[in-house]
């Protein structure tokens, strides 16, 4: 499957290509209000700089004093030496915040220096849902230690003492990480309960970075963090000297001395990494002065006036907050992120610089616009800036047939409607000229018109469809009964644009995660058999394979086809309470106009497993076969499969009485628990039946002659293969193994060669063994999904669970 940096190269390219991001100012001077990009210049609100200090003369003048006197650089590790100044500002931090303090050369490397320090090997970790990338990525190595890592939902509480209770047993320390301002929706920690959970549970222990809070607040400027909480000796806290503080750096802040010297002589970047250089430096000493100043609270003071006047327009502007709060940091709900990065490039044209919060540091249709206010704007440009976004906003909404109705649903935060000279939020009526039909059962599909886009096509022929649609509805079994849905789509003049089918099912969350982690995920399902799993909506389903959707790439409407598509099964999971939308299988290589109409619409790529077929069936014996093959491969046939045969005997009648179908069905089983690769719920049995008892499924039995097999009088049954016949092509589809025999006869390699001779035998010109590797054969080239998440909580434990 896609990679996490695969997925994230694809969005950023797509950040990039459309002007978003990786951009470079022109400005000779800065003022901390205008930035020059592309030849125009653009009001600043995508600053973190919250308290305007980047321009303040007094920082100035300690950049130009320090360089001056230790010159631009200091090169040695701080063990060995430290240059005087971090003397002076350590004290001063310890004076602030009444702890032990260690500056860093950023909060990142003040992570990476503490975390490992002070959670032990029998120490436990939570992590909330959105907490800061810097503290996943620290707790990397943690779990490279096996210290377990646990997620929990954001700001859950509930969630939280749950866990505690659950680990406080079995662990020394159990340490939860959060942030005190959220970086991306803007939102605080949760103070008064954390501090509560720390009072009553002995073992718990809070890390809370609060590089988002320092300066604008609090005496002395410590943060929002230590403005709501006292500093409890079981936490531990994390700020930047970047940001509001206006210098280069970040400050660890410890319960204790013990602590703090523990870090100070054990923190691999604290030991190997560089330090702050001069010129920081002095800048950091000349901001601490000004924090213990009088002149700190006026810069607060101006700023909460300024943050009140934003939260005040934004109300009566009737724009959207995912949470209202006194932070400088805002964030404006939107949706999928072609709608953010419509509002953020209508805004560049207003003349505005905004951020765009998006996929995948948010759920995919939870992105949004993120400004900051600072100092060095005025209520002017406040106010202009949040004109111009109500009126762009209203009309990206507008233009992706979005709404506030929805986008307060999506975000599950109270109702809004925003009215501009009369254009109101009601969707964007749709203009085009195709017509989309949905049915809910084969039955109701044209079977001619069916076929001849999907014969030999996987499996996906009509008459396969009605069996897998009458064995998977009406099961008592949640994940055996799924929900069928055939949707064509025509242009006025009744041409196919785009055909498919999609189901809406239970489905195992880890079902593509590495077998290690489906193997934990397995453990826990002994008590829970539907813990991590959870409604996909999906064209196609979790028996069929092929290509599922019939696009017309030569009909002009054929991306507002998939556009309809993708609404259509988006609606679906709104009714089902699905979370997770997947279009699939895609065979090819590079697609980049296909790719860019599904990221538009809010999908990702999604690299399955190589879909492998065996063309050349056109051979009359098995020599001829042989002759085909090159050099190595015809070695590994004869000694790995044509030396065993003569042990088996090989039967393609299918099973009909009840044990017979007992016997496949346990083989069958043996293979789904130790098939972790590709992890599904198990099949049931009457699926089975049906197949024996469908005349285009062809079944192949092999049977261990009795001299091989210690005991036994008559032939053994130790492997099964079911395949569907659709057309011209022979679809390898599920295959059962008596492990006994697996190593010592080749059996899994002599079944899979019995389906090559079987497929020629019966007249087919193609054998699709699906994601078997075991043959010679063709690999059509990579297979992959599209696919779209509404959260990435279940994902998100996944992912804990790599170790």
């Amino acid at each position: 499957m896609a990679s996490a940096v695969d997925i994230l190269n694809q969005i950023v390219k797509d950040g990039s290509n459309r002007g978003l991001i990786h951009h470079h100012t022109e400005d000779e001077n800065l003022d901390g209000q205008v930035v020059t990009i592309n030849g125009n210049s653009l009001v600043n609100f995508g600053s973190c700089s919250y308290l305007g200090l980047e321009t303040h003369p007094m920082l100035k003048e300690g950049v130009i004093d320090a360089v001056t006197k230790y010159g631009t650089q200091f090169s040695s590790s701080r063990t060995y030496l430290s240059l005087g100044l971090y003397h002076e500002l350590e004290h001063s931090l310890n004076t602030i915040f009444e702890k032990p303090t260690i500056v860093t050369a950023s909060t990142t490397l003040g992570h990476l220096a503490t975390l490992p320090v002070i959670v032990g090997d029998n120490d436990a970790i939570i992590l909330d849902l959105q907490v800061h990338s810097s503290i996943q990525m620290a707790t990397q190595l943690l779990k490279a230690r096996k210290v377990p890592v646990y997620i929990i939902r954001h700001n859950c509480m509930e969630s939280l003492e749950k866990k505690i209770q659950h680990l406080n047993n079995k662990h020394d320390k159990i340490w939860y990480f959060a942030d005190g301002v959220y970086s991306m929706y803007g939102d605080f920690a949760p103070f008064q309960a954390l501090e509560a959970l720390m009072d009553q549970y002995k073992k718990f222990h809070l890390y809370i970075d609060d590089a988002h809070g320092m300066s604008w607040t609090g005496k002395n400027g410590v943060g929002v963090v230590r403005s709501h909480m006292k500093h409890h000796n079981k936490m531990v806290l994390a700020v930047s000297l970047n940001k509001s503080f206006g210098a280069a750096g970040g400050c660890m802040v410890f319960p204790n001395a013990e602590m703090e010297e523990k870090v100070r002589n054990c923190g691999s970047t604290y030991i190997f990494c560089g330090p702050i250089q001069p010129p920081m430096l002095g800048a950091a000493c000349a901001s601490i002065k000004f924090h213990m100043s009088q002149a700190l609270e006026e810069r607060q003071a101006e700023l909460r006036e300024l943050i009140d006047y934003t939260n005040t327009r934004l109300n009566e502007l009737s724009l959207p907050q995912f949470m209202q709060t006194d932070s400088p940091l805002f964030f404006i709900p939107a949706g999928l992120p072609a709608i953010t990065y419509d509002i953020v490039s209508k805004m560049k044209d207003d003349g505005f610089y905004l951020n765009s919060a998006a996929f995948p540091a948010v759920p995919m249709k939870k992105s949004g616009v993120r400004f900051m206010i600072n100092n060095n704007l005025s209520k002017q440009d406040i106010n202009n800036m949040l004109e111009a976004l109500q009126v762009n906003y209203l009309h990206a909404l507008i233009d992706a047939g979005s709404s506030c109705a929805y986008v307060s649903k999506v975000f599950d935060i109270p109702s809004f409607n925003i009215s501009i000279n009369g254009s109101q939020d009601s969707e964007k009526e749709s203009r085009t000229s195709l017509q989309i039909e949905i049915k809910d059962s084969i039955n109701k599909v044209h079977k001619k018109e069916w076929d001849q886009l999907f014969i030999n096509n996987g499996n996906l022929n009509y008459d396969n469809l009605k069996l897998v649609e009458q064995c998977f509805q009406g099961n008592s079994a949640p994940e055996n009964n799924w929900k069928f849905q055939y949707v064509t789509i025509k242009d006025s003049q009744g041409t196919i644009v785009l055909k498919t089918f999609f189901t809406t099912a239970l489905v195992k969350d880890d079902m593509f995660s590495p077998a290690s982690v489906s193997a934990k995920v397995e453990l826990m399902r002994q008590e829970d058999p539907y813990v991590l799993s959870s409604k996909n909506v999906m064209t196609g389903s979790m028996i069929t394979k092929g290509e599922h959707v019939y696009i017309n790439r030569e009909h002009n409407n054929w991306k507002e086809a998939l556009a309809l598509l993708v609404k259509a099964m988006q609606e679906t999971m709104e009714q089902v309470g699905a979370t997770k939308l997947m279009l699939r299988d895609f065979v090819g290589y590079e697609d980049k106009e296909l790719e860019q109409v599904f990221l538009e619409l809010g999908l990702i790529n999604y690299n399955l497993l190589d879909n492998c077929i065996v063309e050349s069936l056109a051979w009359n014996d098995r020599a001829t076969y042989l002759t085909q093959l090159g050099q190595k491969y015809r070695y590994n046939v004869r000694k790995e499969i044509l030396q065993f045969e003569d042990r088996f005997i090989v039967r393609t009648n299918k099973p009909q009485s009840e044990s017979e179908i007992d016997a496949c069905y346990q083989l069958y089983s043996a293979v789904f628990e130790k098939a972790l690769e590709l992890n599904v719920f198990k099949l049931p049995k009457h699926y089975f039946k049906a197949m024996c008892a469908n005349n285009n499924y062809d079944v192949i039995q092999l049977y261990l002659k009795p001299e091989f097999v210690e005991g036994a009088t008559s032939p053994v049954l130790v492997g099964i293969l079911f395949s569907e016949i659709n057309g011209s092509t022979y679809n390898a589809m599920l295959v059962g193994l008596d492990y006994n025999y697996v190593k010592t006869h080749n059996t899994y390699k002599q079944i899979l060669f019995q389906s090559l001779e079987r497929a020629q035998q019966v007249g087919c010109e193609v054998l699709d063994l699906a994601y078997t590797a075991e043959l010679t054969k063709k690999k059509l080239g990579a297979k992959f999904a599209f696919v779209q998440s509404t959260e990435h909580f279940n994902h998100q434990i996944l992912d804990a669970m790599l170790q």
